[in-house]
Order: structure tokens, then sequence, then C-alpha cells
């Protein structure tokens, strides 16, 4: 939901700005978002706390409670029960991860059971990760620090390899250079006058409007495929696609096909809003322990963001040094995550953050090989 928001809120500012885009109407403008955010603010005290949150805590009761307002006539005791034992730590003797043949770095971690935790002490990383994870049994999270030092009940440098790429390789795709500058491409692709170009709205204004169009019924299509294909299926898609897209638009721009291009750069949202743009703002939520989940979701989101910053900066510098083969070296990345993905980010449809863990808790690791050792442990 969070992408389609987004990419909502991108087609309707768009919108707005070009049917407000003259004198005096641009003031009507700024006085949309000034209106949307007093809105917000009045709206935020009658939102209920993150459920996540509260079992982090020890709120259940709270954590309940908020759970039925956000599923009105469900039945929360099997999501809430999950919550509590992810926010715990993961126990290394699940059978699942021993039958798989996995090894965890971790000897001894928090066991639960109803609402005791007892944590033994004998760990490789010694006194420092039983402490940690006492603290996680009472409901307190860890730090950053505690995380990269390795002191946590589980062992999250797997987990944590795959949330942080995606997060921040989410920006090199080429697609929001497209979003920033969609309008300058399209109208040095169609060879737009600078009369054409100063009557709004022109036609690379509405290409760009028909570009953010599609990536809203694309995000919408991947909602109702992401848990039918699986997460790690539609991430392939997306990075093979965008791979496609972009030597396409640079086929279009160096041939002189500016329909190529064109055609090729509504391809490129397509993809990227299939897969690379919802899907990375989950894999935090699903593949790390609640305990961890509140300190590594501000450095991937601050990692996002500062991606957002340097791509930002560079596309239009790589637009005049490449000219034509802009989107060469956003083939090449994605090709690169499409290689990234294949090898290293499991599946997560299905499973519970504590069965993530047990099976990717060690370190960074390729997961095709832990793929085809389950599947022999089950033939």
């Amino acid at each position: 939901m969070s992408s389609l928001s987004v990419e909502v809120g991108v087609f309707l500012s768009q919108l707005a700005a070009i049917l407000l885009a003259d004198v005096p109407n641009w003031r009507i403008l700024f006085s949309l978002s000034a209106g949307l955010s007093i809105a917000q603010l009045l709206w935020l005290p009658f939102m209920p706390e993150s459920p996540k949150f509260l079992v982090s805590r020890g709120r259940l009761d709270e954590a309940e409670r908020a759970l039925r307002l956000l599923r009105p006539g469900s039945d929360v005791a099997r999501e809430l029960a999950a919550m509590v034992e992810a926010s715990h730590g993961c126990s290394a003797d699940h059978p699942a991860a021993n039958e798989a043949g996995f090894v965890t770095d971790v000897d001894s971690e928090c066991k639960i059971a109803d609402d005791d935790c007892d944590s033994t002490a004998a760990t490789p990383r010694g006194a420092s990760a039983v402490s940690v994870a006492q603290r996680t049994a009472r409901g307190h999270t860890v730090g950053i620090a505690d995380i990269l030092r390795g002191r946590t009940p589980d062992v999250l440098w797997h987990p944590l390899f795959c949330t942080l790429f995606l997060m921040g390789f989410q920006q090199w795709t080429g697609a929001k250079g497209v979003v920033f500058y969609s309008t300058e491409i399209v109208v040095g692709v169609l060879n737009l006058t600078r009369s054409q170009v100063q009557h709004t709205p022109n036609s690379a204004q509405w290409v760009t409007i028909g570009i953010t169009a599609t990536g809203i019924i694309c995000v919408v299509a991947s909602m109702l495929l992401i848990d039918r294909l699986g997460r790690r299926r539609l991430l392939l898609v997306s990075t093979g696609g965008l791979v496609v897209a972009c030597a396409l638009v640079v086929v279009g721009c160096t041939c002189n096909a500016p329909a190529l291009s064109i055609v090729a750069m509504f391809a490129l949202k397509a993809a990227y809003c299939l897969g690379m743009a919802p899907i990375p703002w989950l894999c935090a939520s699903e593949m790390l322990p609640y305990y961890a989940l509140g300190a590594l979701s501000g450095v991937a989101c601050a990692l996002n963001w500062l991606m957002i910053f340097a791509i930002g900066l560079l596309f239009p510098v790589l637009s005049k040094v490449l000219g034509g083969y802009l989107f060469l070296p956003f083939a090449c990345l994605n090709a690169a995550a499409f290689s990234v993905v294949l090898l290293f980010v499991p599946e997560t449809k299905g499973h519970r953050v504590c069965d993530i863990i047990q099976h990717h808790g060690r370190r960074v690791h390729i997961v095709l090989t832990a793929r085809r050792s389950r599947r022999n442990t089950s033939i």
C-alpha cells in the first residue's frame, strides 16, 4: 500500500502541476500541499499504534486491540502469536532448520514458553549475546551497535544484507531518473521546439502523466500477484524486465526511434512497479525479528533516501555525459541486481520471520544451495 500511495501521490501532484502551473494558479498548488499536511496532522491522533511495536514493548493487550481495529471481523490470535514469537528471537531447535542441515552461529538462543523465556549462556559470543537475548525476552529492543557487533539472539547478517541491498539498489534501477526527468527526456526524444515546450500542457508532459499512471496500474498488479508468485520471483521478473527496458531505451535514443524510446520508458516504469518498487519495503518486516526491526528499518530507510539524493544529483550529469547511452549503466546495474536476487535473496512468502532466521540465520550465503539442501532432504 505504501508504494501505491506514493504512485498515486506522484500522479496527482504531476497532474495538478500541469493544470495549475500558470500565474496565479501556482499559489493554489502550494496551498494544496499545506492543506494535505494539516489534514494528516489532524488525523494522526486517531490512528492505532503499530501492533508490532506494541508487542516488542510487551503491551500485548494493546497490540490485540490495535490488530482488531485494523482487521475488523478477523481472528487475530494467530497473527498476534506469531508476533510474540518473533519478538523474542528464534530458537535454533526448530525441526525444519535441523533437518535442512543448517548450522547457526548461536548454540543457545531465546526459547519461548507462554510468557516465560529462559536464555542459556553457552554462545560463541559470550555473555553479551545472552544479556541481549534476556533483554529482548523482556520486550526490549536492541540498538544498531548491538546488531553490528553480533550481540543479538539470532545471527542477522544474511537478512540484513538482503534488506540493505534491496533498499539501497531500488533507486539505481533508472526508474527514479524517469520520474524526476521524464519530461526533459521526452522533450529530447521528440525534438520539441521551445515554443512547444513553453505551451502547457504539452505532449511531453502528457507522456509523463501516462508513465506515472502505468506505475499505478502495475503496483496494483503487483499487489494481486505477490502472494501467488512470491516475492523472489517478482523481483527476478522486475530486474530482468528493467534490463530489457533500459537496453531498449538506449536503442531507441541512439537509433533515432522516438516511439521505441517512449514505449521502453513505459516498460521500464511497469517493470519497476511490479517488483522493485514495493517489495524492498516488505523485506525488513518479513526477514528481521521485531527486536531489531526498528533500528534496521531506520538504517534501511536512511540508505534509501541517501540513494535518492545521489541519483537526483548524478542523473542530469550522466545525461550530459552519456547522451543517448544514458540508460546503459542502469541496464548493467539491473543485470547485476538480477544476479544478486537469484543467488542471495530468499523467498519469504508463507514463511514466518523465525523460519527465515532459522534457515538463513548465518553469514551471507548463496540461497540456491540452501533451497537444494531442503529439497533433497524432503525427498
